[in-house]
């Protein structure tokens, strides 16, 4: 079981490396409003920390796992392990998705509020997708996303270009112009993304699997949905 530390949980703690659940609504960093909470300082302070360094990002509305290194002399292994971790996430998309598996693979560039798909001058983005459930009464899909890749809004944006946004993404929802359809729109007070589960080892160590049980919002969604580790070897690409 997690160890609890006021309103954060713990999955992971080594000497120089922890894993922590991040609510939605709060942002990980500082933002420009000084008054306004994060979650990385607020750990800190919790976990009396002399140091700690946020190594991954996950968006205001996004739940789940955050990576933290709390040894200044670690940076480098933190940024090794987070690029050849496995990164799982848990999405409610809108719509019916037909394919039980699919890979999405373009570029993107930043803008200002969201990413857009370019063919010259941006990053590569691939995201490989499962869908768990589907119910078409209540028009919404369950899919677990694997990054290839960590770019901004990537699992938003390649549900979203491919038709089926993540219930509750007030950027990529495209919310009017599926009501013209006639079909329901799931509603949810904020974007329906989980950081669901890290596989990774440190130096010399044993694989380590984390999974961070999806939160309340979720609920209603997962009827039939098991999760358990068994979702790290359901990926076929490495």
């Amino acid at each position: 079981m997690p160890e609890k530390h006021s309103n954060f949980r713990i999955f992971y703690k080594s000497d120089s490396f922890l894993f922590a659940e991040k609510p939605a609504g709060i942002p990980v960093h500082a933002t420009k409003d000084s008054k306004r909470e994060n979650f990385s300082d607020l750990l800190q302070n919790q976990l009396a920390l002399p140091f700690l360094r946020t190594v991954n990002r996950l968006d205001l509305d996004t739940s789940g796992l955050v990576f933290f290194c709390t040894d200044p002399e670690k940076n480098k292994e933190a940024d090794q392990i987070l690029k050849t971790s496995t990164k799982i996430y848990l999405c409610i998309a809108v719509g019916i998705v037909s394919e039980d598996r699919f890979t999405e693979n373009c570029y993107l560039k930043d803008g200002n509020k969201r990413v857009k798909k370019v063919f010259s001058g941006g990053d590569k983005a691939v995201t490989e997708f499962i869908t768990l459930k589907r119910n078409p009464k209540e028009n919404y899909s369950v899919l677990l996303a694997k990054l290839h890749t960590g770019r901004r809004h990537q699992i938003r944006f390649h549900l979203s270009e491919k038709g089926y946004p993540i219930v509750g993404d007030p950027v990529y929802g495209m919310s009017d112009k599926l009501s013209l359809g006639g079909k329901k729109i799931p509603q949810s007070k904020r974007s329906l993304l989980h950081a669901l589960g890290v596989s990774f080892q440190e130096k010399e160590g044993e694989e380590e699997q984390i999974l961070c049980p999806p939160p309340a919002d979720f609920k209603k969604f997962l009827d039939e949905v098991w999760i358990d580790p068994s979702i790290f070897s359901k990926f076929s690409i490495k």
